[in-house]
């Protein structure tokens, strides 16, 4: 089975979730914010390294494609926000109050988050594979909706009075598409299995 190019696979998700994130989470427009607001979000960047393993032929290209693309998309998020203004400090040493862009810290996050990359992308991209192609596929086909639906629950909960309405719209939208999601799944393994028992009884 011929696989999709590497490049392509990694750059194209890292430039769509790692530039679109920031630039429309800082969008004037109340809806674009709300679509930032999703990109921006973890489980958007775990689907990322699990849905390229769920495209991958091998375990081994799961863990490098996941991987490789989680890190471009750490990159290009932070190189965003560098972009945007952000690392920026006082030079508290003039009282001129002179500004200047913190490269110390914009290294610091981006190693930082670079690492958790490092870590977490080999076993999402596996997981990716594993929910295509494993013997046992239903745990791992509800990873990423189950992060999804954690995640949106926790910022409803409490940082929904912080934020506009379309981005609380954007966030209960996640998590009813992630409740659906999870029931259909759960539907079609179990309609699945019964099946099969059909099958060997008759």
């Amino acid at each position: 089975m011929r696989t999709l190019p590497l490049v392509p696979l990694t750059v194209v998700p890292a430039a769509a979730v790692g530039i679109g994130g920031p630039l429309l989470d800082a969008s004037a427009g109340p809806w674009a914010r709300a679509l930032g607001a999703a990109l921006v979000a973890g489980w958007c960047y775990a689907a990322i390294p699990f849905c390229l393993g769920m495209t991958s032929a091998s375990k081994v290209k799961a863990a490098v494609v996941g991987t490789t693309a989680l890190l471009v998309t750490v990159v290009f998020y932070y190189s965003t926000k560098a972009a945007q203004g952000d690392f920026r400090t006082v030079d508290l040493s003039e009282t001129s109050g002179r500004e200047f862009f913190s490269w110390g810290e914009f290294a610091n996050m981006t190693l930082y988050w670079c690492l958790g990359g490092l870590i977490l992308g080999p076993p999402l991209g596996l997981a990716g594979r594993t929910a295509r192609r494993g013997a046992i596929r239903l745990p791992f086909q509800l990873l990423v909706p189950v992060v999804a639906l954690a995640e949106t629950m926790m910022r409803l909960h409490v940082e929904a009075s912080t934020v506009s309405s379309p981005v609380v719209w954007a966030w209960e939208s996640v998590r009813a598409t992630s409740i659906a999601l999870i029931v259909l799944l759960i539907g079609v393994a179990a309609w699945g299995k019964a099946q099969s028992s059909f099958s060997r009884a008759a």
